[in-house]
């Protein structure tokens, strides 16, 4: 009698802790199927009508939809790893629960690259969602400090140096199923690299200005000296006509 009464005390416990909700309680299981595991969540009862059911990792919404009815699943791929799934009856007042899955940490660079500015700093990220959770992050490489939890680690890399800091940064992360691993790779350009398109533009600026000169100066005609000014021709013509009016003065007196 006594065992059967602890046999249901803990039922009863199991199900508090696997779901939440008016009243309600939710049961799940996890089968594998190949290379697909099927994730599944059972209410046991609800006064409050079911209008749909959402599966949510993380942030993530990974399935939703409009359908009544006790009973929720999901599938994914064996190989995606493990991590908490959360089944939830909608509307949420319903109840929720979470699936865990265990597997061996996927770890993901937040970013896959970063560009930092010499001489400034960098925040270099990876995050797990996996479940067992993260207990040790590992950075490879780089004069930093790390600041780490569970489900995410931040490499954090001061005064950056044109020479020494740029590369491929590794970041690590094991749990009690294994280990993973991501590749955050650092761009550092240099301070001058601002001011590169705006003395690009006045380099242009200058050849355009070189050509428009030179253009011009072959097009303009060479000055006239003032020694070989025109003015002068008149001046030859008049004595010209002077020495022609004398002739003619004398050819009436010798007639």
């Amino acid at each position: 009698m006594a065992a059967a009464l602890l046999a249901v005390l803990g039922l009863a416990l199991l199900g508090a802790e696997s779901g939440s909700g008016a009243g309600s309680a939710i049961s799940t299981s996890i089968s594998t199927d190949g290379s697909k595991t099927h994730l599944t969540c059972t209410l046991n009862g609800s006064d409050t009508e079911i209008v749909g059911h959402r599966w949510v990792k993380g942030d993530k919404v990974l399935k939703e939809d409009a359908l009544p009815g006790l009973k929720t699943q999901y599938e994914l791929d064996t190989e995606e790893g493990g991590g908490q799934y959360l089944c939830v009856f909608l509307p949420e007042v319903v109840g929720k629960a979470s699936v865990n899955v265990k597997g061996p940490p996927k770890v993901k660079a937040v970013k896959k690259s970063e560009h930092v500015t010499e001489g400034e700093g960098a925040v270099l990220a990876c995050k797990s969602e996996s479940f067992p959770p993260i207990t040790e992050w590992v950075w490879y490489k780089g004069k930093v400090f790390v600041v780490s939890t569970e489900t995410r680690t931040e490499l954090h890399i001061l005064n950056l140096d044109l020479e020494a800091d740029p590369g491929q940064y590794v970041c690590n992360g094991s749990s009690t199923e294994g280990t993973g691993h991501a590749v955050v790779t650092l761009h550092v350009r240099s301070q001058l690299a601002a001011l590169w398109p705006f003395l690009g533009i006045v380099a242009e600026v200058l050849v355009l200005v070189t050509v428009i000169f030179i253009y011009e100066k072959r097009r303009k005609p060479d000055e006239v000296p003032d020694d070989e000014d025109t003015g002068s021709a008149p001046l030859k013509s008049s004595g010209h006509h002077v020495n022609d009016k004398g002739k003619s003065v004398r050819q009436r007196n010798a007639s």
